[in-house]
């Protein structure tokens, strides 16, 4: 091997320094051969152990070389097992890298911890390129370190697996320190005899204690707490503002207040939460309607755009702020999700509150946590916080919520109340976090151990009537709401347990287990904190004069968390959109709610979800890319649906939509659960060919092995899979989506003149007023006509785009058209006109409105186009023109002013039963309602 430039590296010592004694140069080598064979023998099944947990954890090499320096600075390979990741730079030191803990792998942490990443030196030694007892080999490139060695000769001799400077400070010591202490070692070393002998067995037995208490390990390498101590030194005055803040916050303290509240009717609140989709925000929503709904109404506003900017904060009394990003393992992020926290959970809460102020709202709500006090106490210590507790964030996430409750404390006054929520951890029926993971657990085990931890807890309706009060108060101030009761981690489990039909036992005996495992480093000790952690708030820092809010004790909360009805009937329906559930299924999600179904529903947040959720489905948020192949993505997809299917161990699984479909059957089928597929359309990836069509069949193939039924809209894309042989003898044919009859009912026809005199003939263009759904053609026609037949009307319903503001405001003032905005009542409506007119280029699926229309007894004027043309019986129950042919329409309108009024009539009926024969939704409900039912009916005989 080269040796390296003794220019560079070599500083020549006093020959009396390099002497060899009897002891080093016999004894001791003859020792290190004897123990080090050993020790490969006995430790062979750690070594396998280890060589697995690294591979599993990482995998790449098990075993990481590097170059060091050995005696008399000749280079040589010194081994270790791998604990960093493939990822982190080569031939760099720890103690050279930034955020060096990052590089760290889980094992690694551990293996480092236990100084167990040392093993594989036990062959350096064996091989004769280290000793057990010597300075510690430096790296290639340390010459700082090599140099400062030279001074006391520390390089002449054999490198060690542990020395005296890792008993006297190891990773702490600057290197100035380790290469002195090295050389005393050096020193004694030569001297030999006795002394040399009793030095090497104290660092055997320093090193072993210093081991057993992790002492002297700091990731980051030489002089770290160096660096700690100096950086909390430069930053004092940091911790003296949080201290100010903390003192700021007590005046305040909402225990110290009287509070009088009026629930009579005549104290109205109008609430606004910031957040859509929040557990807490959605919870309170519900149990607002349920039980204040004479007092509170409440909107919920979708932070996750630029969009809530511009919404108007003006009408409401408060604003309840929940959006935010969650509490996770947050130990270990990177600078870029770092940031995230503070922008969303600090400045966007403030931006958020600032507005409220300027849009002169009362009272501002801020959801923060009791994560601001720090982690919960590890297992067998405690943590009580009370008035004099101050806030010291352990992470990101509670110093992101903290610093949001300093900025947004700065706008409180008198004309502006701010509340601060400081919760504990959060549970109740469909709550996420923690709290569903210990449930799950509590479910299985049989043997549980009784640790003596207590927790502070929050029952999601404790929570709901203490922000009712909260909020009809109108106050501000400092809160800590709790449940009455401390809860032990292991009552709770056995209470989940009970509830749920089990008998988990308690038992002291496995807690010195508990004490055990919660001393090995790394996850599993984060593990064991988090479950059998210690943190409560006193009790007084909880209790409000004239706010009663704890409505359920601990059992009865685990009870309505947990409890479900024996003979449950659950329904799950996935889609991707929440327009493809809400205007094409709902009668089908209102169908099985009233056969008394519990419907859950799979699909990515949209505006028509809270309706969803406020006629009683249950709403489960999920992200799907609907465009892309992405495999990762994709993967994520499917594993959520494993997750959420787990959890709710539905009847039946009904998917809509490619990878609903395709993800949600293969996760039905590991789960053992019947899934209804509906083809709603093949996709470009199956339309247009080539690879991205042959990996689509063949997910649909693996998907679809076990398929219950598979529901197609039309024959063509039957006809291909069957052509495919995919889920033969499953396929059933569906008219379409449907319309509904019931909620689109004939209504009597209108009377009318000829256009000329007498009653006026009504048309209406009832559609998002766009280019593309026409809007131009039907406005000039609507002019036209009304010079022609003055006993005429126009009316216009729908969103508005910004660029026919201005001309429909114009055409109305001119008399030319009537227009009504967006209305709700769509059928009463329709029922009022004689015809409406859908001169549409846009690439229509089924026209809706079209369907309604026809539903309601009216003739349509609409274009020959697919996705029109099918619900027009041409000069039956209405007309087809060319696309974007303002004659042509003009031409049609007149024609049908000019049928006599019995004609325009029998149009009508004769649109409804094209309908009625083709188009009934109550088709499609059917089909399903028989699909579900026949299952369930299985389902009860299997159980017989």
């Amino acid at each position: 091997m080269e040796r390296l430039d003794d220019s560079v590296h070599l500083v020549k010592s006093c020959d009396g320094q390099n002497k060899l004694g009897i002891y080093e140069n016999k004894v001791k080598l003859v020792i290190d051969k004897i123990l080090s064979f050993v020790s490969l023998i006995l430790l062979f099944p750690i070594f396998a152990i280890i060589c697995g947990a690294v591979y599993l954890d990482d995998p790449g090499p098990i075993f990481f070389a590097q170059k060091r320096i050995g005696k008399d600075k000749q280079p040589f390979i010194l081994h270790k097992f791998r604990t960093m990741k493939m990822s982190t730079p080569h031939d760099v030191p720890t103690h050279m890298l930034i955020h060096p803990e990052k590089y760290i792998t889980r094992v690694g942490k551990v293996l480092r911890q236990t100084s167990l990443d040392e093993l594989p030196q036990i062959w350096d030694i064996f091989r004769g390129k280290m000793s057990i007892v010597g300075p510690r080999p430096a790296l290639w490139n340390q010459d700082d370190l090599v140099a400062e060695r030279d001074k006391y000769a520390a390089n002449s001799i054999m490198p060690g697996l542990t020395g005296l400077a890792q008993i006297s400070g190891r990773d702490e010591l600057e290197i100035v320190d380790k290469a002195r202490i090295d050389g005393e070692y050096t020193a004694t070393l030569r001297k030999g005899g006795f002394k040399a002998a009793l030095q090497d067995i104290r660092c055997l037995l320093g090193t072993l204690a210093g081991v057993l208490k992790h002492d002297g390990i700091v990731e980051g390498g030489t002089g770290e707490i160096h660096r700690k101590e100096k950086y909390a030194e430069e930053n004092n005055f940091k911790v003296n503002l949080l201290q100010k803040s903390h003192i700021d916050h007590i005046e305040d303290y909402g225990y110290k207040k009287k509070f009088n509240i009026d629930k009579s009717i005549y104290n109205q609140k109008k609430v606004l939460i910031t957040g859509a989709g929040s557990y807490v925000g959605e919870s309170f929503k519900g149990y607002v309607e349920e039980n204040y709904s004479k007092n509170i109404s409440i909107d919920i506003l979708d932070m996750t755009n630029q969009n809530w900017r511009d919404y108007d904060f003006s009408v409401y009394d408060s604003v309840f702020h929940v959006a935010g990003i969650a509490h996770a393992d947050v130990g270990d992020v990177d600078e870029e999700t770092e940031r995230k926290y503070y922008l969303v959970n600090t400045q966007l809460a403030i931006e958020t509150a600032k507005k409220a102020q300027k849009s002169g709202v009362k009272q501002f709500v801020f959801m923060s946590s009791m994560i601001v006090y720090g982690d919960a106490a590890p297992y067998g210590k405690k943590k009580i916080i009370d008035e004099f507790t101050a806030p010291s964030p352990s992470n990101c996430y509670g110093d992101s919520k903290w610093q949001a409750e300093i900025g947004i404390k700065k706008l409180n006054s008198a004309q502006f109340k701010v509340a601060f929520l400081r919760p504990p951890m959060i549970y109740g029926k469909g709550s996420k976090g923690n709290y569903p993971i210990l449930a799950k657990w509590a479910k299985r085990l049989p043997i549980f151990p009784n640790v003596e931890n207590y927790r502070s807890m929050l029952y999601i309706e404790n929570l709901c009537e203490f922000l009712a009060l909260l909020i009809l108060s109108g106050e501000g101030g400092l809160f800590f709401p709790q449940n009455k009761e401390y809860v032990k981690t292991s009552e709770m489990v056995k209470e989940i347990s009970k509830v749920a039909g089990g008998n988990t036992y308690l038992t002291h005996i496995l807690n010195p287990f508990v004490f055990f495992v919660g001393r090995i480093p790394g996850k599993i000790r984060k593990i064991i904190d988090k479950a059998f952690g210690y943190s409560i708030y006193s009790h007084k820092i909880s209790v409000y004069d004239g706010i009663d809010y704890q409505v359920r004790d601990f059992k009865e909360s685990i009870e309505a968390a947990e409890g479900r009805k024996k003979e449950s009937k659950t329904v799950l329906i996935l889609v991707n959109h929440d327009v493809v559930i809400y205007n094409f299924r709902l009668e089908l999600v209102e169908r099985l709610l009233e056969e008394g179904y519990e419907v859950h529903i799979s699909s990515p947040y949209g505006e028509r979800i809270d309706d969803l959720i406020t006629i009683g489905a249950k709403y489960h948020e999920i992200f799907i890319d609907r465009h892309g192949m992405n495999p990762i993505a994709d993967f994520f997809v499917l594993q959520e649906y494993k997750k959420l299917i787990a959890d709710i161990r539905p009847t039946i699984v009904l998917g809509y939509t490619i990878k609903p479909n395709i993800y949600g059957a293969i996760a039905a089928k590991e789960a053992h659960i019947p899934f209804v597929a509906n083809i709603t359309g093949l996709g470009t990836a199956v339309e247009n060919g080539g690879v991205k069509q042959k990996l689509t069949l063949l997910l649909y193939k693996i998907a679809f092995t076990n398929v219950k039924t598979v529901f197609f809209q039309n024959r063509e894309n039957e006809a291909f899979f069957k052509e495919k042989k995919i889920a033969l003898g499953k396929h059933k044919l569906l008219p379409g989506s449907g319309v509904n009859l019931e909620r689109y009912p004939i209504t009597l026809y209108p009377e009318c003149g000829d256009g000329r005199t007498g009653e006026p003939v009504r048309f209406a263009f009832i559609s998002r007023i766009m280019k593309e759904k026409g809007i131009e053609q039907y406005l000039a026609a609507a002019e036209e006509i009304r010079k022609r037949y003055p006993a005429t009307e126009f009316h216009v319903c729908g969103f508005c785009e910004a660029e026919y503001k201005g001309t429909l405001k114009e055409m109305e003032e001119k008399g030319v058209v009537i227009y009504h905005g967006t209305i709700r009542n769509v059928a009463k409506f329709i029922g009022e006109m004689h015809c409406v007119v859908h001169p549409t280029y846009y690439p229509e699926g089924l026209s809706n409105i079209l369907l309604e229309a026809c539903s309601s007894g009216r003739p349509v004027i609409t274009t020959d186009r697919a996705g029109c043309r099918e619900v027009v019986d041409k000069w039956v129950n209405g007309y087809l023109i060319p696309e974007k042919d303002t004659k042509k329409l003009i031409l049609a309108i007149e024609q049908f002013i000019e049928l006599e009024f019995e004609q325009k009539r029998i149009m009508g009926l004769e649109a409804r039963k094209l309908v009625e024969e083709q188009f009934d939704r109550q088709i499609v409900v059917e089909a399903y309602m028989s699909e579900v039912e026949v299952n369930e009916s299985d389902s009860k005989m299997v159980k017989c």
